[in-house]
């Protein structure tokens, strides 16, 4: 058996490999590691077997280090049980530094939204009134995404001014509350494109009549045009919809029950449906008609 030299870990490999577990050992091990460089190999680390190494890293000194822990933790927490990376994204999420605290409330608040508790929705709620705009809106879309009627007033307040964020756009969607959808339509306008879609889908989700029945209806001709191998041109409204459960996972059932309905006497198209990733969704929100596939 070889002995582990730390060197060697480090020197060895393309240069453009991703960090890993023994990787990121050998930077710790090494006094000539600087901050700069442990931060660079935390936050492109993506090996499940270096979330023991990464978690002590959020008491760091170096606010790099702690935002590159903060960056890190969702992608390599795997299958392991969450509560320890949970406690050091809520610390992080506390931090003196903003660019810390802005991805920690980006970890906790949309990448592990999944995971819900008094207590995640207690230190982003902490956050609603950080000083810090991405911090603040990364938070209030945490909540949102978890239907935390907290953010309601917040997001009344929020988008009655003349300028909003779009983070505060894609809160006021998650939430799907019916009281913010005048708000919504009154900030349709003045977007770049990347944002526009996001907007309408706000919109969509705040309108007190539903999602709307082009989309449904245009959902239905893309399963019978054969999704999803349709055209490009059939394509969009799939586009809009998987924008829509992008922060409204929890409205895929409602869709999907549409859709199946209006597809009721289109056995080949009821079946791609039935097998589409709008059902599974809609399976994992309880619809009952979602049969997974072995």
């Amino acid at each position: 058996m070889h002995d582990f030299d730390p060197i060697d870990a480090l020197t060895s490999g393309s240069e453009d490999a991703e960090p890993t577990a023994r990787s990121i050992a050998a930077l710790l091990s090494s006094p000539a590691t600087s901050a700069a460089e442990l931060a660079d190999a935390v936050a492109w680390c993506y090996d499940d077997a270096a979330l023991p190494l990464l978690l002590p890293l959020a008491h760091h000194p170096d606010a790099g280090v702690r935002r590159a822990v903060a960056q890190a933790l969702p992608s390599v927490l795997g299958e392991a049980p969450p509560d320890d990376t949970i406690h050091a994204l809520i610390l992080l999420s506390a931090d003196r530094d903003t660019d810390v605290r802005d991805w920690a409330c980006f970890a906790l608040g949309t990448q592990l939204s999944e995971l819900d508790s008094t207590t995640v929705r207690n230190a982003l709620a902490a956050r609603l009134d950080d000083p810090h705009d991405d911090t603040r809106c990364e938070a209030l879309l945490g909540l949102a995404r978890r239907r935390d009627t907290r953010v309601l007033p917040v997001l009344h307040e929020r988008l009655a001014r003349d300028n909003v964020y779009s983070l505060e756009i894609d809160a006021a969607g998650a939430l799907g509350h019916a009281s913010l959808h005048t708000l919504v339509r009154g900030h349709l306008s003045g977007w770049d494109d990347d944002v526009v879609a996001r907007v309408c889908a706000a919109l969509r989700l705040t309108d007190p009549d539903g999602v709307g029945d082009d989309l449904l209806d245009g959902l239905a001709d893309w399963f019978r045009a054969g999704a999803p191998h349709a055209t490009d041109e059939d394509r969009y409204w799939w586009s809009v919809t998987l924008q829509l459960l992008e922060h409204a996972e929890y409205r895929a059932p409602e869709i999907a029950e549409q859709v199946h309905y209006r597809l009721q006497s289109a056995e080949p198209a009821t079946a791609l449906m039935l097998g589409s990733r709008l059902s599974q969704l809609a399976g994992d929100h309880g619809w009952p008609r979602w049969r997974p596939s072995h």
